[in-house]
């Protein structure tokens, strides 16, 4: 869940327009985020004044913790370009046990 600054909010109510859930209102002139919000951030990218942050009451989806079993997540690992050692065993120019090399057989 994300919090609005008061300090810094201005009330130009921009945020309002991009929140894809409708979580946030204006009171006394100044953005009011309620719990509907789903953290999605777009509010925090637009605002003009930086008045708009993620609560840090509320433990972030990004943080890799399961609130509920206390288990780490691993978000984002074991993406991308592998170091596995693949399906060949050594090198094929007769040095070692590499299959189709020049070796003994």
């Amino acid at each position: 869940m994300y919090k609005v600054d008061e300090e810094k909010c201005v009330g130009c109510g921009i945020c309002i327009g991009v929140c894809p859930v409708e979580a946030i209102s204006m009171e006394t002139g100044k953005a009011v985020i309620n719990n509907k919000c789903v953290s999605c951030g777009q509010c925090a990218q637009v605002c003009p004044q930086n008045a708009i942050h993620p609560d840090p009451e509320q433990a972030p989806l990004a943080s890799g913790l399961n609130r509920d079993s206390g288990m780490e997540m691993n978000i984002g690992r074991g993406m991308g370009r592998g170091g596995g050692m693949g399906l060949r065993r050594g090198p094929r120019d007769g040095r070692g046990g590499g299959r189709g090399g020049r070796g003994r057989w």
